[in-house]
């Protein structure tokens, strides 16, 4: 009889428990929606229980039904990535406690592609243009980039148009994209204009060939871009892939640009040489040429 006196006197911090987890998360994604399920095996009116990371406390309340109360939180869009708690207390019957990792959230949609820097270069009614495109997500390739180009008279109407596709740009990366267009007799280009659109975005997976040996060089008063293609993948680079040189002066501004493609298909382990023609520039005007293929 004293020792069962003694179990019923114990204080209530000592005794087991009657509280457990029925469901509860593993982890979750910053601003999603966190729940969980607790059993209690005697009755009681309510259950309380926050969600704690550091100074942030989510708390809820939920009536005990069937000896079960369940809760949903809804983590902050800024959660702090990290170890998260759940703890639980249901009056008499005790509490329980629990730990998930928040995660941040996922990005959707496509990533965007900044439009850094444009320049030109006129001659022979021709517009040798380079263009400077920029993937601003850390961790998303840009897939299906259209790249559109307006060259634009002084009072601002359009004397030519043209629309591209890049394949893909990798994450964090940086494009560099030349073309020539041709323009009717009499017209004067005064300035030109670039609109970037993004089809979808990917885990950042996508390599663009290696490119060396990049070097601008005068051949009978025109400046050509030459330099090595390198294929490091395991399919071939085709005639049809286009290789894009963007010229720079010595301050590092875009004076012109121009594309050709490869006069063979390089094979994956090999390496092939371009040659990209520059339309308007000399080659004491440039300072430096930046390339890239698809």
């Amino acid at each position: 009889m004293a020792a069962a006196a003694a179990v019923l006197a114990a204080p209530a911090a000592t005794r087991p428990s009657q509280v457990g987890f029925l469901t509860k998360p593993t982890s979750a994604q910053q601003g999603s929606l966190v729940r969980a399920t607790v059993v209690v095996s005697r009755a009681v009116a309510t259950c309380s229980g926050t969600v704690r990371h550091a100074r942030t406390a989510l708390k809820k309340s939920a009536g005990v039904v069937r000896l079960r109360a369940s809760f949903s939180w809804r983590l902050p869009a800024a959660a702090a990535p990290g170890v998260w708690t759940i703890s639980v207390t249901c009056g008499t019957a005790g509490s329980a406690k629990a730990s998930f990792r928040v995660t941040r959230r996922a990005a959707t949609g496509p990533p965007a592609v900044a439009v850094d820097k444009t320049g030109f270069a006129v001659g022979s009614q021709q517009v040798g243009y380079g263009i400077v495109l920029r993937n601003t997500a850390a961790d998303r390739d840009a897939v299906g980039v259209t790249l559109t180009v307006n060259v634009l008279d002084a009072g601002g109407a359009a004397l030519k148009s043209e629309v591209s596709r890049i394949p893909g740009i990798p994450a964090a990366s940086t494009y560099y994209f030349g073309g020539v267009v041709s323009l009717a007799a009499g017209t004067t280009p005064s300035s030109l204009q670039a609109s970037v659109r993004v089809e979808s975005g990917q885990a950042s997976r996508l390599q663009l060939p290696q490119v060396s040996g990049v070097r601008a060089v005068d051949a009978g008063g025109t400046v050509h871009v030459q330099g090595t293609v390198a294929n490091d993948s395991p399919r071939p680079i085709s005639t049809l892939t286009r290789i894009s040189a963007v010229a720079f002066d010595q301050a590092g501004n875009v004076i012109g640009g121009g594309f050709t493609f490869p006069a063979a298909t390089i094979q994956p382990n090999d390496d092939g040489p371009f040659d990209v023609p520059l339309v308007g520039l000399t080659v004491d005007r440039v300072g430096s040429a930046q390339v890239s293929a698809d």
